[in-house]
């Protein structure tokens, strides 16, 4: 794929701003900036998401369009902990799913129907593990229908673009069409689906005709996937478990629908502290089942909570209340004369940067402003500051 030349560039250009080298001259010394820019910006985007792959010079990097939906290490190998076996991908894409399970021992079939991607992923397989992965060019569902292997585990992980390029979210609207694998599910074999983070669980759970189980996998507190596990034993009430891969303990919370809905509402005033759920809970809907027995709602449609003592071990940010009042301009200038503040918003009438606009905040600063309605649906504003990580 590159060139001892190439790599030679790629490394010596490493850090340029690839718009200012495309700009260049187009061949230098048979090098071909169309070739090989792309592969700079790629490493400097993805050197993050996936450091094992950049560390290694000669993997090489296909076009962005498949490198949008790529999972990260840290979430591929998540999945690849979940599941053992015989594993078939078949929507392999770039590989990345592919090499965390054949990395965690798994016995791996990657199926790949873009002939061009799937030649690039089986040079990176080689590269990173050497040959310990069976690669297939073809259609994913047809090779299911074609061959009558047994297998543990089938993942997905479908094209969330439609026939003219647009974004989709529904499983029936993605590529391939989930629903259409739902009878190969029987024995032994399971089903494993990665989506979107947009997706409505409620509405996958129905049309999956129920789950096992549900993980919504965050990183730094952004929901970055969803999995949905079905075998023959499904439920249309699964538990939900919501992780934090940032943490060492990345399970952070779960439940169950059925439990949220008979989950008593306990709503109050603001007290001493100022609660805020990880977006995986909120991505979840456990809007009652996280308050627990310590905690209160500060209205029915506001998403924050509050108790009078701290509650170290709650799942998202925490702060302590400085002040509270009204939404106006003096209370304003009384409370944040730096007129500096980081601002969040919580079933609240204007948006943050209509705030920062309105009373001319600026952003920064160890202060957040949290501007909600309460129980009583009155616009209130809360100033706190973050409390420390125990």
């Amino acid at each position: 794929m590159l060139t001892k030349e190439e790599i030679k560039f790629i490394q010596e250009h490493a850090h340029d701003d690839p718009y200012q080298l495309s700009l260049s001259k187009g061949q230098n010394n048979g090098i071909s900036l169309g070739k090989l820019v792309p592969q700079i910006q790629a490493r400097q985007k993805l050197a993050h998401k996936l450091p094992s792959w950049i560390a290694q010079e000669e993997v090489f990097f296909p076009p962005q369009l498949n490198l949008e939906q790529a999972s990260s290490e840290d979430t591929a190998l998540f999945k690849a902990s979940l599941i053992q076996g015989k594993i078939i991908d078949l929507t392999g894409g770039m590989g990345v799913d592919s090499w965390a399970f054949a990395q965690l021992g798994h016995s791996v079939t990657y199926v790949e129907r873009d002939e061009k991607l799937a030649q690039i992923t089986q040079f990176n397989h080689q590269v990173l593990l050497g040959d310990s992965i069976q690669h297939i060019h073809g259609d994913g569902i047809d090779y299911m229908k074609r061959h009558t292997s047994s297998w543990d585990y089938i993942y997905l992980d479908p094209a969330r673009r439609g026939s003219k390029g647009e974004k989709v979210i529904l499983l029936e609207d993605c590529e391939p069409n989930v629903l259409e694998l739902l009878p190969c599910i029987n024995g032994n074999t399971q089903l494993l689906i990665k989506t979107s983070p947009l997706l409505d669980i409620s509405r996958a759970i129905h049309s999956l005709q129920g789950v096992d189980k549900v993980w919504i996998i965050g990183v730094k507190n952004e929901v970055k996937e969803l999995l949905f596990l079905k075998s023959q034993h499904a439920t249309m009430d699964p538990v939900i478990e919501i992780h934090e891969l940032s943490l060492s303990n990345s399970l952070i919370f779960q439940g169950k629908l059925s439990d949220e809905r008979k989950a008593p509402c306990k709503m109050g005033p603001l007290g001493q502290y100022l609660y805020e759920p990880h977006a995986g809970i909120l991505k979840a809907g456990f809007f009652k089942l996280i308050a627990g027995d310590q905690l209160v709602k500060l209205g029915l449609n506001t998403h924050l909570y509050t108790s009078t003592e701290r509650e170290a071990s709650f799942s998202g940010r925490q702060f302590k209340v400085i002040a509270q009042g009204n939404p106006d301009k003096k209370w304003i200038e009384t409370h944040i004369p730096s007129g500096k503040a980081n601002i969040s918003t919580r079933n609240f009438p204007m948006s943050p940067e209509e705030i920062r606009k309105k009373w001319k905040i600026k952003e920064g600063g160890p202060w957040t402003l949290f501007a909600f309605q309460d129980e009583h649906q009155k616009n209130v504003l809360a100033l706190t500051e973050k409390c420390p990580v125990n």
